[in-house]
């Protein structure tokens, strides 16, 4: 076999590989759209952390469709997050991005369960920062790879757990304690199992 012939092989299974991960990519968004598609994926912690915010979703927006459809957006942009992970498609200056955005995250994490555990120290404004800052790594780690409605799920979902008035209802208004309670122990089983 020339030279020649391999090179003309090589975009041809460059193609295949684009395809099939476009296509693995599409078949995912469409079959998990809900916690109960996704719940044989993911442990018991990790779904009653989703039954809490789809809870808070639906408390705040008064609606199940749009409730669950902030829900599902954090679904499908987790699980493709994750497929482009699984099939190393994120290349070295990414996955610094990936790292900085894990430790963006994780910061987030732990300061909501701090602003949980110390009274009074709850500060919305350093808190939507937090999270604007993870939404912004993460629309940079996935820039070259989702498409710009997946795009807009990440918008729609830090739009919404970011948004500061919705926050500032969940650590400071006694209807809501149930929830952040539940919320802040998933959260530590999460920093316990070294999941973040």
């Amino acid at each position: 076999m020339s030279s020649d012939e391999e090179m003309a092989d090589e975009p041809v299974k460059g193609a295949s590989k684009s395809l099939a991960l476009r296509i693995q990519k599409k078949f995912l968004g469409m079959t998990v759209k809900s916690k109960g598609s996704i719940k044989n994926y993911i442990d018991d912690n990790s779904g009653e952390l989703l039954d809490c915010l789809y809870d808070l979703a639906l408390r705040e927006l008064g609606d199940k469709k749009a409730a669950k459809k902030v829900l599902k957006d954090l679904i499908k942009v987790v699980v493709k997050l994750g497929l482009l992970y699984q099939k190393g498609q994120f290349n070295q200056k990414e996955l610094t991005v990936g790292n900085e955005l894990r430790g963006k995250f994780k910061m987030a994490i732990l300061t909501m369960v701090s602003y949980y555990d110390v009274a009074f120290t709850f500060d919305a404004e350093f808190l939507c920062d937090l999270l604007n800052q993870c939404r912004e790594a993460l629309q940079a780690l996935i820039a070259r790879h989702l498409t710009d409605k997946s795009k807009g799920r990440v918008n729609n979902v830090f739009g919404f757990y970011g948004n500061g008035d919705v926050l500032t209802k969940l650590y400071n208004t006694p209807e809501y304690k149930d929830l952040l309670d539940n919320i802040i122990k998933c959260m530590r089983q999460m920093i316990a199992d070294n999941v973040l």
